[in-house]
């Protein structure tokens, strides 16, 4: 939400180092992190839980990406959704397992 967006980068500021870009009038936060391990998905994904909203990985190294999940991990009666629907256009599973998510 655009009126959060300021405390939200805010309170992740205090906890890793971050640049950031307001996009949208704050509805969409580009963040820029060092090159952690982590490319500072666990702090990022635990404080944008606490604001709402959800974080994609856009861009990291490989040794990064190859550990986190791109797309923030949902809840278990929207997995079972996403699974769902997966299924039912997928049946084989053969357009890009565990692209998004993993099992999927």
């Amino acid at each position: 939400m655009p009126s959060t967006a300021p405390k939200l980068v805010s309170s992740l500021a205090r906890k890793i180092d971050v640049r950031v870009l307001y996009d949208w009038s704050g509805g969409l936060v580009w963040l820029e992190t060092p090159p952690i391990s982590d490319a500072g998905a666990v702090e990022i994904r635990r404080t944008i839980a606490e604001f709402g909203g959800h974080a994609t990985l856009i861009r990291a190294e490989a040794q990064a990406r190859a550990g986190i999940d791109v797309f923030q991990p949902l809840d278990p009666p929207l997995m079972a959704l996403t699974a769902s629907l997966k299924r039912a256009f997928d049946p084989v599973g053969i357009l890009n397992p565990g692209r998004m998510y993993a099992g999927i």
